[in-house]
């Protein structure tokens, strides 16, 4: 017979874990499989930005990153949410190729650890729902 765990699961502190558990009924399940699609999605979209900035496509580059905004505030991120708001707005004002691929350089470093962050907290939470 398995020992029951009396732990409770603990989302990290960059996550808005009262926003998640209650949007999604204290379901970590769902809350994982929330972090693997929108990590996924988010890691293919943000590959895309340098390619965008180099060939000069600052109007679809602020597309995309326009689209994937809401996925880190899905994901109670709300810090990323509001830099990823921060770039639009910075890409809405037309820079130029060398001044997009800068910004997108000094980003670089906080979108791998946005995404870093999501994809181990899916893992703590599918380990967590093993036990």
């Amino acid at each position: 017979m398995q020992a029951i765990s009396d732990t409770v699961f603990q989302l990290s502190s960059q996550f808005d874990g009262m926003f998640l558990l209650e949007m999604h009924d204290n379901d970590l399940a769902a809350i994982s499989d929330i972090f693997i699609t929108s990590h996924q999605q988010l890691a293919e979209e943000s590959a895309k930005y340098f390619w965008l900035a180099e060939n000069g496509e600052i109007t679809e580059l602020k597309r995309r990153v326009h689209l994937v905004k809401p996925l880190w505030g899905y994901c109670g991120l709300s810090e990323f949410q509001e830099k990823f708001q921060q770039m639009e707005n910075f890409f809405s004002g037309n820079p130029t190729i060398n001044e997009a691929l800068i910004r997108l350089e000094e980003e670089k470093p906080f979108i791998l650890e946005g995404l870093e962050l999501i994809r181990q907290e899916a893992i703590k939470i599918q380990e967590y729902l093993k036990q």
